[in-house]
């Protein structure tokens, strides 16, 4: 049970590091307590689905900007998805980006939209990094039940 606290005191500190940094905002921590409503592995599930449909939708806002003539309309489309998700769960930074990219795609702005799908991919993998650590934490804690 000593474990278990620990490793609970543990993931909500990383998580506090999450939020000083501003990598994610209160929106997360609230995600995270979902999980006492919605079972165990609602968090560790969510985690994996977010990170995963993240790298999709970075993937194919790359491959749109390299194409001769970009789809504008296509980029506003992939920049709404990604936009949905880093605010369902509470990725701060990674919002703040699509806020950039939204601004060059209604500008038609190929440059500028490179760059912001750049700072969007740069801020998706920081956080990745700590939700990798704090998935791990949460399958550890799972496992002690």
């Amino acid at each position: 049970m000593a474990d278990k606290v620990a490793l609970n005191r543990q993931l909500l500190d990383t998580i506090t590091s999450m939020e000083v940094e501003g990598l994610v905002d209160s929106r997360f921590r609230m995600v995270y307590s979902l999980k006492e409503a919605n079972g165990p592995f609602f968090f560790a599930e969510l985690i994996p689905t977010f990170c995963s449909d993240a790298q999709t939708t970075i993937r194919e806002m790359t491959l749109a900007l390299e194409q001769p003539v970009v789809n504008y309309h296509e980029m506003e489309e992939l920049c709404m998805k990604i936009k949905g998700g880093t605010s369902c769960i509470g990725a701060h930074q990674i919002a703040l980006a699509c806020g950039d990219l939204r601004h060059a795609i209604d500008d038609r702005s190929k440059e500028r939209c490179t760059v912001a799908v750049d700072a969007i991919r740069h801020e998706f993998l920081k956080l990745h990094s700590k939700m990798d650590i704090v998935l791990q934490l949460e399958r550890m804690i799972i496992s002690h039940n």
